[in-house]
């Protein structure tokens, strides 16, 4: 099972609150489904709400916390 997931995204200070992760994460998953996944895993760290809030608002489903070698991590899964 993976550690860090399926689907990772950055986006720079300067480029934020203008909608480009969720842009971004539901073109990652179009591609995902695409190529046949029927769920993947979305990680990120405990303390960033804006991308709890995105996965969220994707579809996706906490898992839990899991402590990783970069610090506590959200586990989110999300279903095609």
């Amino acid at each position: 099972m993976p550690q860090f997931g399926h689907i990772g995204y950055g986006i720079r200070p300067s480029s934020r609150r203008r909608g480009l992760a969720g842009w971004a994460l539901g073109r990652m998953l179009t591609e995902a489904w695409a190529l046949g996944l029927d769920r993947v895993l979305v990680v990120c760290a405990v303390d960033n709400l804006p991308s709890v809030r995105t996965i969220e608002r994707h579809g996706g489903l906490l898992e839990g916390i899991r402590d990783t070698e970069h610090g506590p991590a959200r586990r989110y899964w999300i279903k095609a």
